[in-house]
């Protein structure tokens, strides 16, 4: 299966193989707010897999101690930040009709179940893709956690890939990650959530590149939400245009449009870069 493949690309060593069923029961209790999201639970999905534990005794990582160091990777610099002790490589597979709309939400629930960073590998109706999220203690609620920064590929086939594609795989080979992304396990994870980036920014550049360091791959990060924004725009001002009858209004659109154009060319050109 597509889900397999993905899995297997961690190449991670045998002491760190878990492999364990996890009882959608455990899912409804510990991630599941509302009774609507239990019923999703229950209908969407198939299967949920514990499949590898990340930590110290097991990939030889050191865990991230907040205490220790002095930057973070809250995504709120109001919050303390919170230790990383292992990661959890977790995979769910999904029915044939679950909509995007309910992958997504199903993706949150999961995160937020497990009281560790996960790398979340989930096989939709369009295809495998993997999922991470910064997440921290709530302060509010014992036992419960809040999710920061996300990052998720598209659905893709990774029985199939493209050149990208299977790069991004080859790339998430233990052995293949950057010296800096074996400091600790926060920098493991964050050195993951990188490669999405990567992936991403091969989706404009047509080249799949992993000699980004993390501060590069965070200003690439900012350019593609600004990509977004502006495509967004864009097609908003195009509708608009098609359906303006006066002159006037039409040569505005027509010149906001060229613009708006221009600024995608030139965040595309940078991401070239």
């Amino acid at each position: 299966m597509p889900i397999n493949t993905l899995i297997q690309a961690f190449r991670l060593p045998d002491q760190a193989l878990v492999t364990q069923r996890i009882a959608k029961k455990l899912l409804v209790e510990q991630g599941a707010p509302t009774a609507a999201d239990k019923r999703l639970i229950g209908s969407a999905v198939d299967e949920l897999w514990w499949h590898a534990a990340l930590k110290p005794g097991t990939v030889g990582v050191p865990a991230f101690r907040a205490s220790a160091v002095a930057g973070t990777i809250a995504t709120n610099d109001t919050e303390p930040p919170t230790d990383v002790i292992e990661l959890a490589l977790v995979s769910v597979q999904l029915r044939s009709d679950v909509r995007e709309s309910q992958t997504q939400r199903l993706l949150q629930l999961i995160h937020r179940a497990i009281p560790y960073p996960v790398l979340l590998v989930a096989q939709t109706p369009d295809g495998a893709m993997l999922s991470l999220a910064h997440k921290r203690a709530s302060l509010g609620e014992a036992g419960k956690w809040v999710l920061g920064d996300a990052a998720q590929t598209h659905p893709f086939n990774a029985l199939a890939p493209t050149p990208a594609e299977a790069g991004f795989l080859a790339g998430l080979a233990l052995d293949q990650l950057p010296r800096g992304a074996l400091v600790d396990l926060a920098a493991l994870y964050q050195a993951y959530a990188d490669r999405i980036t990567a992936l991403a920014v091969a989706r404009v550049t047509g080249r799949f590149a992993t000699s980004v360091d993390t501060r590069s791959a965070a200003a690439q990060r900012d350019a593609l939400e600004q990509r977004g924004r502006v495509q967004q725009e864009l097609a908003t001002v195009r509708g608009a245009a098609t359906k303006a009858r006066q002159l006037n209004r039409r040569v505005d659109l027509n010149l906001r449009i060229q613009r708006l154009q221009g600024q995608l060319q030139q965040i595309e050109r940078g991401l070239c870069a």
